[in-house]
């Protein structure tokens, strides 16, 4: 945003200086200048005017008049004598144009000769009357009031765009977040020229296609459960007939793949289903250590690895869904399960207002080449976990999605406890568990 303001703000201050440029060589460079033919003319007449003076009623009249009329136009009169030094500019054109009396300078500021004269006269703006500097101080307030009108715009538009991107931001936050319905507002006082409607179209295009995926995924998961059935109630069958020792193994083989494969779509159709789950009305406060100590007993049961638990010492509650923050543990600690050689940790520690859960294993550990697609559904970091223990790659990936709906975290690591891998559970506290 900050880049589009300043684009803009930056662009009309190069068209108006563009402008003023283009105007003074139009105008004064290009063209004549009328305005110093209209001075000329005043100064020719006003040169004449002392001149009668002068030939009618004599030179000092004619002086007098001059007096007259520098402190009329608050004017400074300087008078040059034959012997003084004139500025070079001055002398160099009397001297080319002797049948010319007058001559505007740089600085636009008048000289005149009179013809029964030999003195020079010079009109010198008098800067210290009042009349002069309220003049300047009107000059200078112009820039003033274009400086601040350049300012108020300036605000003005950075309020405009800042309030239009905001609102689109937000929109994208949303839909980030998971809200699919989330649309950017396409008003004329919301809009960003056509940014606004191609964001709308391309979460329409994101929304559909994350609606077929979900459906193509449930389709498939619940037509797969038909024909994993069939087998495994033929394979039954056939376990019961006369078979020799290979046959038997055989058999046996296939009932093993099929429940492994229905394994796999229960996962699958539990993936799908965080998708569309809407867990906040389900969340009430958890005591943290009674449901850590009834979920060790039913991981003992299951293990003859040594399951060790360490608890915060004061009582700790977080707001979560029991069943899904059950199950997203449940897959941490049978996941490590599987890798550790003879030890597993369960470390529930308290730091600034957060309950980390934390699931150490004396395992391998995962590669660090591994550890930044380790979340994702169906990926299985071969190097870092056996293939016959890795699964079907969705059990992590659960993992982060229930993490996400509790706005929680899940990272993995290197275990300095049991030099194996450590997978960590970030939660806020209840308010009454953070006090």
């Amino acid at each position: 945003m900050r880049r589009i303001y300043l684009e803009s703000v930056l662009g009309l201050l190069t068209c108006f200086i563009v402008g003023l440029f283009a105007y003074e060589v139009c105008v004064y460079q290009l063209n004549t200048d009328y305005e110093y033919i209209f001075q000329d003319y005043e100064a020719t007449a006003h040169q004449q005017l002392i001149e009668n003076i002068a030939n009618n009623q004599g030179l000092e009249a004619a002086h007098q008049a001059i007096r007259l009329f520098v402190d009329t136009t608050r004017n400074t009169l300087l008078t040059f004598k034959p012997n003084d030094k004139l500025p070079t500019q001055v002398s160099e054109f009397f001297i080319a144009n002797p049948n010319i009396f007058i001559f505007h300078d740089d600085y636009r500021e008048l000289w005149f000769r009179l013809s029964d004269s030999q003195n020079t006269y010079h009109y010198q703006p008098n800067d210290d009357t009042l009349v002069r500097q309220k003049i300047e101080l009107e000059d200078d307030l112009i820039w003033v009031f274009f400086i601040a009108s350049f300012i108020v715009y300036g605000i003005g538009h950075l309020l405009i765009i800042f309030r239009r991107v905001k609102k689109l931001e937000n929109a994208t936050l949303r839909f980030a977040e998971g809200d699919l319905s989330s649309r950017a507002e396409t008003s004329g006082g919301s809009a960003i020229g056509s940014l606004n409607k191609s964001f709308n179209l391309m979460a329409d295009r994101i929304h559909s296609l994350i609606e077929s995926n979900r459906s193509l995924t449930n389709a498939v998961a619940h037509e797969l459960r038909t024909p994993i059935f069939r087998i495994q109630w033929q394979a039954e069958m056939l376990k019961d007939t006369p078979l020799n020792d290979s046959q038997k193994k055989t058999i046996e083989s296939i009932v093993e793949d099929t429940e492994e494969m229905e394994k796999m779509v229960d996962e699958l159709l539990y993936y799908a289903k965080l998708d569309s789950t809407d867990l906040e009305n389900l969340q009430k406060p958890l005591e943290i250590q009674d449901f850590l100590n009834h979920a060790i007993t039913r991981w003992n049961k299951d293990t003859q690895l040594n399951i060790d638990l360490s608890l915060p010492e004061q009582p700790s509650s977080i707001l979560a869904d029991e069943t899904l923050l059950n199950r997203a543990l449940d897959n941490l600690v049978r996941n490590a399960m599987k890798f550790a050689r003879s030890q597993v940790l369960i470390e529930a520690t308290v730091h600034q207002e957060q309950l980390q859960i934390a699931v150490h294993d004396d395992g391998d550990g995962v590669a660090q080449e591994h550890q930044a697609r380790l979340f994702e559904p169906f990926y299985v970091g071969d190097k870092a976990r056996n293939k016959t223990k890795s699964g079907h790659g969705l059990g992590l990936s659960i993992v982060e999605k229930i993490c996400a709906q509790h706005d929680a975290t899940v990272e993995v690591g290197q275990s300095q406890t049991l030099k194996g891998a450590v997978f960590t559970i970030t939660i806020q506290l209840c308010n009454n568990s953070a006090m």
